[in-house]
């Protein structure tokens, strides 16, 4: 096919269905990704383990498949999400083999970093012997981390204040895009929460308790969770502040904040190893575009900590199925903290890539739009600084190409970031009120600084040095959609420090 949404420097699927990356990790002179992976349709099925490993996070190799549901207790709905942990030089990989009524964690092994064999212990972890808290349908994602002389393990869970369910789920109520999200019509137990665990060896575990408990400066919305905190990853940043990564099913909607039926979390506070309660100090949204979910990271040798999520959504359409795959994963991010916020910023590594260079000082837009010359391009980084002068609205017109645009602009009376995917392509449908419309709140500015990666049929926007970002995918004509346009209404805008790159 000549014509492919196929991105060029991201990480995408080769053929199937591709969702939550796994394992990510620092092994042996390489940094792996693994994700989940099924290699026969399109769409979610049994899931399988796929890896890939790289030296650059922008050129990847593909490894063997590490993990195919072969086992009575996985033969549902595979081998899930989870993690990778080094020990005495092996490799151990801990994933939830899902059932509809049960959640189980196992491990598999590696001498060398690509072929594993399931552990005959498995599964070493279950709800049911661990803590009655913890609802055994729900019960998954195992983070695997150090901490001292102790191996740590978060997981996913609805926590239990009294009582299980008598009576499993029928299997037709599980029949969901996502088999992990009950059907509407399955009243589960519990509130989404999670849970710490503690072992000297990764196979005998103990319980240590769960760590969201009500704080009365934040809504109730973050402890009555009609969902799982899904994915958990915690770091400690390079200045000394403790990150609590998830992704919470149905988080409500708060103003301009978790516009996704299903978000991108972080926290920052204090974990208590003792009690397993983890203090919350700021909350706030990973990312404020439509298309990110699932986030893990790793640690670099030179003490970097960088991110990789899953660059899609659940309850979505995904145009990319015409081809025969849906999945690709964002640009790894290196994530720091400072004025007590999350701060991402695209790998270093990225600048390394960059080709023919376009540099334009200054252009100046009032009611209208321009070119610039040379500034074109759908696999590219665009750079500038925005200053919004009069306008109401100023900003970039992307993926231009005559009949389609994907736009990006600041909306100056709102204090609003604006990303607007409704002329970008082929439709893409959802749950949500709006699929095609994401902002985010930045108010008043008299400049707004961006760094853009568009990358045939995708768009990571760093602002103001990755004190905010958004990401979504769009699907105009993968040959055709070069065009770039600078825009201003109701006023006039000036665009200044504007440069392009190829990126190969």
């Amino acid at each position: 096919m000549s014509k492919s949404y196929r991105p060029r420097y991201h990480v995408s699927v080769p053929f199937g269905w591709a969702n939550d990356p796994n394992g990510t990790i620092y092994y042996k002179g390489k940094a792996h990704l693994f994700y989940q992976y099924y290699p026969h349709k399109p769409e979610w099925g049994p899931m399988h383990w796929n890896h890939v490993t790289t030296k650059d996070f922008v050129h990847w190799e593909q490894r063997p498949v590490a993990l195919c549901p072969d086992r009575p207790y996985e033969v549902v709905c595979g081998c899930c999400s989870g993690s990778t942990v080094e020990k005495d030089g092996r490799l151990y990989l801990m994933y939830t083999a899902a059932q509809p009524t049960m959640q189980r964690q196992c491990l598999a092994v590696s001498d060398d970093g690509d072929h594993f064999e399931k552990c005959p212990e498995n599964p070493v972890l279950t709800a049911e012997i661990l803590s009655p808290e913890i609802y055994e349908e729900d019960f998954r994602d195992p983070r695997i981390f150090r901490h001292g002389d102790a191996f740590y393990l978060l997981a996913g869970i609805r926590w239990l204040d009294g009582g299980r369910r008598t009576e499993p789920a029928p299997a037709n109520q599980r029949e969901t895009t996502d088999p992990r999200q009950p059907a509407p019509e399955h009243k589960k137990e519990g509130w989404g929460n999670l849970c710490l665990l503690k072992s000297v060896d990764l196979f005998h575990w103990d319980y240590v308790g769960h760590l969201l408990y009500p704080q009365p400066e934040f809504s109730e919305d973050f402890y009555r969770l009609d969902g799982v905190y899904e994915c958990p990853d915690y770091f400690v940043a390079d200045t000394g502040e403790e990150v609590l990564l998830s992704s919470p099913q149905n988080l409500p909607r708060s103003k301009n904040l978790y516009q996704n039926i299903h978000s991108g979390l972080y926290m920052l506070g204090h974990l208590d190893f003792d009690t397993g309660r983890f203090r919350v100090d700021a909350i706030g949204e990973v990312d404020s575009g439509f298309d990110f979910y699932a986030a893990q990271t790793l640690r670099m040798p030179d003490g970097r900590v960088i991110m990789i999520a899953w660059k899609e959504m659940w309850d979505r359409s995904f145009p990319s199925r015409e081809e025969e795959w849906a999945g690709t994963y964002t640009l790894p991010r290196e994530l720091t903290v400072a004025d007590g916020r999350l701060i991402q910023k695209p790998v270093r590594e990225i600048e390394a890539c960059r080709r023919d260079p376009v540099r334009v000082g200054a252009a100046a837009v009032e009611d209208g739009e321009i070119d610039l010359p040379g500034v074109v391009g759908n696999v590219i980084e665009l750079k500038f600084t925005l200053a919004p002068g009069s306008a109401d609205k100023a900003g970039v017109k992307l993926f231009c190409d005559g009949a389609h645009e994907t736009l990006l602009y600041y909306d100056r009376k709102e204090g609003l970031l604006v990303f607007d995917r409704q002329s970008a392509g082929a439709a893409i449908t959802g749950r949500e009120e709006d699929v095609n419309r994401r902002v985010c709140d930045l108010g008043p500015r008299d400049s707004i600084e961006f760094d853009l990666f568009l990358d045939v049929s995708s768009l990571e926007a760093f602002i103001d040095g990755g004190r905010h970002a958004m990401t979504g995918n769009v699907y105009p004509d993968p040959e055709k959609a070069t065009g770039i346009r600078f825009f201003a209404e109701g006023g006039a805008a000036a665009f200044t420090g504007v440069e392009k790159y190829a990126i190969e």
